[in-house]
């Protein structure tokens, strides 16, 4: 594998669930533990800005071992052809990583299956046995941008200061997501992708959509 940087260098932004894996780690974890219904009235209480349900959502994990996050993130597959993916934009000196409102445990472990520059997301809270105190710390951003979307973790935010962090300029960034919380940060890259898109609005305002489960299409437009 070549470190050399290509003439076009690029910052590749992943969402983590739904995106670079098939599946979502707060459901499957969720499902292990009979949470999965109190997850979904969390999720869809209108009232509640995403940042409190990222908060309630992780109370409910309170008194689980860090061990039952690692089991479940590694028993959800990669997305198809995410390995390759990755790979190949290694291989041309692309940095590449994930922003996710997920957690830390499952976003780390996957950056590092892939070899990926860096992942953002929400840190549990783990007391001196290993155990979740049901408290997140959250790195936010949207209050410092002035970002609308108000979710624990302000994609757009991290977009920008991933790239100010690896000199690459905001016109050579590209962003790839599936849901409304990647909405900001698919605005903000010079490529937006939305990839297999839950919202209508994600189709509406990227610059690509993709409908199929397999991430080697977005090379088509990268």
């Amino acid at each position: 594998m070549s470190n050399k940087r290509s003439e076009k260098h690029l910052l590749i932004a992943f969402d983590m669930d739904g995106t670079l894996l098939d599946g979502r780690l707060v459901f499957t974890l969720a499902d292990r533990f009979g949470l999965s219904d109190k997850v979904r009235e969390i999720q869809n209480n209108i009232l509640l800005p995403g940042y409190e349900q990222t908060r309630k959502i992780a109370m409910l994990f309170k008194g689980l071992d860090q061990q039952d996050v690692r089991n479940a993130i590694e028993n959800i597959k990669l997305m198809k052809n995410c390995d390759r993916v990755a790979k190949e934009f290694k291989e041309l000196g692309y940095v590449v990583g994930i922003i996710s409102d997920s957690y830390t445990i499952a976003t780390n472990y996957v950056a590092e299956k892939l070899n990926f520059d860096f992942s953002e997301s929400n840190i549990l809270e783990l007391d001196q046995n290993g155990k979740l105190t049901g408290n997140v710390k959250m790195p936010l951003g949207w209050e410092k941008i002035g970002c609308y979307c108000k979710i624990s973790v302000c994609k757009r935010y991290s977009l920008e200061k991933n790239a100010q962090k690896f000199k690459i300029a905001l016109e050579s960034t590209v962003a790839i997501g599936d849901s409304k919380s990647d909405l900001c940060m698919l605005e903000r890259a010079n490529i937006g992708i939305a990839f297999r898109p839950k919202q209508k609005i994600l189709e509406e305002k990227a610059d690509v959509s993709i409908k199929e489960a397999d991430l080697a299409i977005v090379t088509q437009f990268i």
